[in-house]
């Protein structure tokens, strides 16, 4: 025996339903209980609702916190819709800006699933499409750029690389000089694209004779403490840079 004591099984569970109540807050205001989650907004903020009562039982809304997020990063137009389609699949509904449904008090554990997953999507379906759109307009300048500065005949038709886990990965583009290949990754400050483009990155830099990995975005500063991800296998330059960077990128 070493002395040391094991968690017993009354430890365990009181560690799980500490942690669980750590993992939903409620707060009061008013009239209203508003409840976080742990689901998350593309922003990284909890997905929270607000509990209020009605006639007959309870209202559960966002409270426009999912429109909020979209309108944000310009999209608060795509809302209607997006919401408006996704909020039949549980049978909640959108007025305005708000995803709401009203419910007997006995239905609000599941009412609050509704309206929480509901928003959720929302936000996530939008911000998706939105780094999509994103991303093919940052690539399409950056191959203008790259033709500009190399030459259309030093890139390569294929935008395809597989990686040492041989996972296939998109590429913006693959230019070939002096019998070398560099990889320039177009990259909009957006979580998702960021991270997909940090995890090729990292797989492509495994090869027994990996490529050269340049990441292209707009503005280094803005990505912040996320810039650390792109520059851990690759270089990182800004699309406005001059012909100058990109050459030395590709050195």
């Amino acid at each position: 025996m070493n002395g040391s004591i094991g968690m017993n099984s009354d430890s365990i569970s009181e560690a799980v339903e500490a942690a669980a109540r750590h993992l939903v807050a409620v707060r009061r205001v008013g009239d209203s209980s508003f409840v976080s989650l742990p689901m998350y907004y593309p922003d990284g903020s909890s997905v929270t609702v607000r509990v209020r009562r009605c006639e007959g039982g309870v209202s559960v809304s966002d409270a426009g916190f999912a429109y909020e997020e979209v309108a944000d990063i310009g999209a608060g137009r795509s809302f209607g819709r997006v919401a408006g389609n996704l909020s039949k699949l549980a049978d909640v509904e959108v007025l305005g800006h708000v995803i709401r449904v009203h419910a007997p008090m006995e239905e609000l554990e599941r009412a609050i699933y509704d309206v929480a997953s509901t928003s959720w999507r929302v936000a996530d379906e939008i911000f998706r499409r939105a780094e999509e759109v994103d991303e093919d307009t940052v690539a399409e300048e950056l191959r203008s750029r790259l033709v500009k500065v190399f030459g259309a005949a030093k890139l390569r038709e294929d935008h395809k690389v597989v990686g040492a886990s041989t996972n296939q990965w998109e590429v913006s583009a693959i230019l070939d000089t002096r019998g070398a290949a560099t990889v320039f990754q177009a990259v909009p400050n957006h979580a998702v694209s960021i991270y997909r483009a940090s995890t090729a990155f990292r797989d492509i830099a495994d090869l027994p004779n990996p490529p050269k990995l340049v990441a292209v975005v707009r503005n280094k500063v803005e990505l912040g403490p996320k810039l650390t991800l792109l520059s851990q296998n690759a270089r990182v330059i800004e699309l406005e840079q001059s012909d100058e960077e990109f050459e030395r990128a590709a050195a």
